[in-house]
């Protein structure tokens, strides 16, 4: 994945690992040695994690021995069992990128993801009741989040971005902050002294 703007990044990572999943779908045509083209045969497995009380489904998309996509489910007396977490390899390296945690209605909930592939989890976007209401993400490697954006329900029922939070001198401590309405920034703030405070403001 190339080099972007975190602000860029920010607006397709909810999209992003549907279309790296419906293209990795898409990618099973290898050539066979007679030069025609031969589909490959997805592997699907399944076992109960008798201490979690769930079932664990692996799905290998390409039938090479490793897990693109893994599912745990909850089994119900009275409804289809729930799917309460997923991970997927986007880019097939053997590592997990994303992580979906679903709650007890099947909403989305939380979703990690590892934006570079570098290994590790950089993204954390929260949910309530399925909608977004919060992400979280680090800018600068240190396994921290230093970057926070905090969404609202607008009258259309969408949500929309109502304010940023930034720490960009690293020190744990957020120092600007910024409000938006309908995706601009209407006010500004900024701590110089580390004290936690605003001290320079602008409308």
């Amino acid at each position: 994945m190339g080099k972007m703007s975190w602000d860029t990044l920010e607006s397709t990572l909810p999209l992003r690992p549907i279309l790296a999943l419906l293209l990795a779908l898409s990618m099973g045509c290898p050539k066979n040695k007679g030069g025609s083209s031969e589909a490959y045969v997805s592997r699907i497995s399944e076992r109960v994690l008798q201490e979690e009380g769930l079932v664990e489904q692996e799905v290998d998309l390409d039938a090479n021995g490793a897990s693109d996509i893994r599912n745990y489910y909850r089994e119900r007396a009275d409804a289809p069992r729930l799917l309460v977490r997923k991970e997927l390899d986007l880019n097939r390296d053997g590592k997990f990128d994303v992580i979906t945690i679903f709650d007890e209605d099947g909403n989305l909930s939380r979703e990690d993801m590892d934006s570079d592939y570098d290994g590790q989890f950089d993204w954390t976007d929260h949910y309530k009741k399925g909608l977004r209401v919060m992400s979280e993400y680090d800018t600068d490697g240190d396994g921290k989040p230093n970057v926070f954006k905090y969404y609202i329900q607008g009258d259309d029922k969408l949500m929309h971005l109502d304010r940023k939070e930034r720490d960009e001198d690293g020190d744990g401590k957020i120092d600007v902050w910024e409000r938006f309405l309908d995706g601009v920034v209407v006010r500004t703030g900024r701590d110089t002294d580390g004290d936690g405070k605003v001290d320079e403001r602008l409308e």
